[in-house]
């Protein structure tokens, strides 16, 4: 009898994990999986066809002759192109919004690391709000530096959320300002996964564990694939040692659990 493995997308919390089916035997497989997988999301650099928004979605709920839809301009964080968000409306008033947008294949409750960079141009802007399902977030308050001051460099951000939906919707809400402009580059959405090696140590099985430092991860056992006990909660990096002596077969499974303070 060997020990095998197979793909699984576990639930413990928020995230995506891995199954693994283990028995008593002389013969063993070594396995690793990455702590992250590809980006889920499409020409998030905007470089397809020599700079576009292919595969974007864009819309916009303000209608004037002064209108200007975002475009692709040179001088992104660190590559050629970027999209630029120009102002929407009459000079000074507030209330256009451009919204550029991806929906995504998700899975309910799996956790997943969105990252991207942006700028806040030449001067402050009416609004800019990040959206990924049911989460949002203010950008410009990440800019504001004082009364009357604000940062106007490339910032990155960094999420973790768990999405809620088979398809999850991602959106930049942009309301630019006259003589300003916000710029978004190096869109990525990844999914998060334990990132761990296994192997048969005579009648054990072992786990070793490299996860993100601050996340725990949950591991639960099973015989049958339907009754499952958690056997070991920790911080990673760990390395996790069970008895099979007892068990014709047993079968593990791990997630990683988003950190209390995100």
């Amino acid at each position: 009898m060997e020990l095998g493995l197979q793909g699984w997308n576990g639930r413990i919390g928020a995230s995506r994990g891995g199954l693994l089916t283990a028995a008593v035997t002389s013969f063993f497989f070594f396995f690793a999986f990455s702590s992250y997988s590809q980006n889920l999301l499409q020409n998030g650099n905007f470089e397809a066809d020599g700079g576009s928004f292919e595969d974007w979605q864009i819309s916009h709920n303000f209608t004037s002759s002064s209108y200007s839809s975002p475009t692709i301009s040179t001088g992104g964080y660190d590559d050629p192109y970027y999209a630029r968000f120009l102002a929407d409306g009459p000079q000074g008033e507030p209330g256009g919004e451009d919204i550029l947008s991806q929906e995504l294949a998700t899975s309910p409750g799996d956790l997943y690391d969105i990252s991207f960079w942006a700028e806040d141009g030449a001067g402050p802007n009416f609004g800019a709000e990040f959206n990924f399902g049911s989460f949002s977030y203010n950008l410009l308050s990440a800019f504001s530096i004082g009364p009357g001051e604000w940062y106007s460099g490339w910032t990155n951000f960094n999420f973790d959320v768990t999405a809620a939906q088979l398809e999850t919707d991602l959106s930049f809400d942009i309301s630019a300002d006259v003589g300003s402009e916000f710029g978004v580059d190096d869109v990525s959405v990844v999914a998060l996964v334990p990132d761990f090696d296994a192997v048969a140590v005579g009648t054990n099985f072992q786990v070793t564990v490299d996860t993100p430092a601050s996340y725990t991860t949950i591991i639960q056992a099973s015989t049958n694939m339907v009754n499952w006990v958690s056997v070991c909660t920790n911080m990673a990096p760990f390395t996790y040692t069970d008895c099979m002596s007892q068990f014709p077969r047993r079968f593990y499974r791990a997630a990683l659990v988003l950190p209390q303070s995100q």
